[in-house]
C-alpha cells in the first residue's frame, strides 16, 4: 500500500512581517547559528535538539522509552480513534486534515508554523508525561541522501526507532516500536494494522543537497515554502514517502515515530533559511489558509475570498496546549519556544 502526499497548485498571498526583529545575543558561545534571544529565552535555558548520531547510548534509550511511555498513558483527547497519549497526536494530526474546509495544516500557508508548533506540543507531552529530560532528535536526511544511501543512519537499527518493514503488510518487526498495532488510519479509517514501512531509496534525489538547496535559495516565504511541500520532489514530501507505508499517510503519519525525527528536520531546515536573511525573514508570512486544491473549496469560495494566512492566524492542537498564533513560533528563541540545533 502506498498513499501519497499531494501539493496545492494554487495559493493567495499576502506576506507580514514585525515590527521589530529580537536582539542578537552577541556574547553567546553558540558558534554553529545566529542565536535570536528575547523575552525569557537565555543562554542559560535554551535547549539543543541534536541529530541523532550525536545522541549517547543513554540519550537515545531514553528518547525511545519516553515515546513508548506515551504509548502507554491513556488518551486525554475525545478524537477520533485515540486509544493512547501518543495517538492523542496522530488523532489531532489527522483531525486537522479533515475539517469543514478540508485539510487545514499542508498545502497552506501555516504549514510549516503549525508543524513547529506541533513539534512543540509532542515535546511538552514527553517532558510533562514522561518525565522526559533528554535534547529533542532530528534525522539528518540531506546527510544520507547525499551518501547514496538514505537509510544508513544508526537511527534505523534495534538501538534506534527500527528499521524497515518485513513480510507482506510490511511490519516493522525489531526495535522500541516492534509489532507496534496502529488503531488511526488508514487515512481516514479507524482500524488495526501493523506500524508498517517499505523504504525507498531513489527517492533520495529529492532529498540531497541539491533539492535543499533549491528551497533555501528563494527570499521569499511563499517561493521557500512551495519548494519544500512540492509533489513529488519537495525535501518533506520525500522524507515521507522514502519511509513509506504509515509515513507516507498524508492524515495518520505522526503513528511512526519517525515522524517526528523528519519534521525536526524540516523545521530546522526553515529555521536556518530564516536565519540567513533575518530581517527579511524571520516573520514572512504568506499564503492562502485553505487548501485551494480542494474543489470543495473552488466552488463555495466566499465573495470576499478565502483568507490568507497572517502572522495572527491561530495554531490550534485540540487543546492538549493553549492556541498560540503564528507569530508567537516564529523565532524559535522568542520565549515561548526556546531551542536551537546542535548543528
Amino acid at each position: 500500500m502506498k498513499i501519497q502526499f499531494v501539493a496545492a497548485t494554487t495559493f493567495l498571498v499576502s506576506t507580514s512581517y514585525a515590527s521589530t526583529l529580537p536582539r542578537r545575543e552577541t556574547s553567546s558561545t553558540d558558534t554553529t547559528s545566529l542565536t535570536f534571544f528575547n523575552g525569557t529565552c537565555t543562554a542559560e535555558k535554551i535547549t539543543i535538539r541534536k541529530e541523532w548520531r550525536n545522541l549517547s547510548d543513554a540519550e537515545k534509550k531514553a528518547y525511545t522509552n519516553a515515546e513508548l511511555c506515551l504509548m502507554e498513558l491513556p488518551a486525554q483527547t475525545s478524537l477520533s480513534g485515540v486509544t493512547s497519549r501518543f495517538s492523542d497526536l496522530q488523532g489531532l494530526h489527522r483531525s486537522l486534515t479533515n475539517t469543514s474546509v478540508g485539510d487545514i495544516i499542508h498545502n497552506v500557508g501555516q504549514f510549516l508554523p503549525w508543524h513547529r508548533m506541533f513539534m512543540h506540543t509532542h515535546e511538552t507531552l514527553l517532558r510533562e508525561h514522561c518525565n522526559y529530560t533528554g535534547p529533542m532528535s532530528w534525522w539528518d536526511e540531506k546527510l544520507d541522501a547525499d551518501s547514496g544511501n538514505f537509510f544508513q543512519s544508526n537511527m534505523w537499527t534495534d538501538s534506534g526507532i527500527g528499521s524497515n518493514g518485513t513480510g507482506t503488510a510490511s511490519c516493522v518487526t525489531n526495535g522500541p516500536f516492534a509489532n507496534t498495532i496502529e488503531h488511526i488510519g488508514p487515512l481516514l479509517e479507524n482500524t488495526d494494522y501493523c506500524l508498517g514501512r517499505a523504504w525507498d531509496n531513489s527517492l533520495i534525489q529529492y532529498s540531497n543537497s541539491a533539492a535543499v538547496e533549491a528551497c533555501t535559495q528563494h527570499n521569499d516565504y511563499y517561493s521557500f515554502f512551495n519548494c519544500m511541500v512540492a509533489y513529488p520532489d519537495g525535501p518533506h514530501v520525500a522524507g515521507h514517502t522514502a519511509v513509506g507505508m504509515l509515513m507516507a499517510d498524508i492524515d495518520s503519519s505522526p503513528g511512526d515515530p519517525a515522524f517526528f525525527l523528519h519534521h525536526n528536520y524540516v523545521d530546522r531546515i526553515w529555521w536556518q533559511w530564516q536565519q540567513a536573511n533575518a530581517s527579511f525573514r524571520m516573520y514572512d508570512m504568506s499564503g492562502n489558509s485553505v487548501n485551494l486544491s480542494l474543489p470543495l473549496n473552488i466552488e463555495n469560495t466566499p465573495a470576499s475570498g478565502w483568507p490568507n494566512t497572517t502572522l495572527d492566524y491561530t495554531l490550534n492542537v485540540a487543546d492538549i496546549l493553549p492556541s498560540v498564533s503564528i507569530q508567537t513560533v516564529m523565532n524559535v528563541q522568542g520565549g515561548y519556544l526556546c531551542y536551537k540545533y546542535d548543528y
